[in-house]
């Protein structure tokens, strides 16, 4: 796997982990100017579910190679080969 498809694929895993981030914020919120018990009930379980596929998000994002790690990689990639 290329270093430019790591380096977006992080991008467009941070970028979706703070949209759902947003959801949540959206949610709570919403919960708790909900009128009546059923969307409450609904808000509350949104809530539970966003919650564990941010954490799925965190995880994998987690798991992916740190920025450093491509950058040294593709730098190395660049550099000369020393001649023996």
């Amino acid at each position: 796997m290329s270093q430019e498809y790591q380096l977006g694929a992080m991008k467009e895993m941070q970028a979706q982990l703070n949209l759902l981030r947003a959801q949540i914020a959206e949610c709570e919120r919403l919960q708790m100017v909900a009128k009546n018990q059923t969307k409450r009930d609904l808000y509350a379980r949104l809530l539970v579910r966003y919650r564990a596929i941010a954490t799925e998000l965190e995880h994998a994002i987690a798991n992916l190679p740190s920025f450093d790690t491509l950058l040294r990689r593709t730098t190395q990639e660049l550099l000369p080969k020393e001649e023996k």
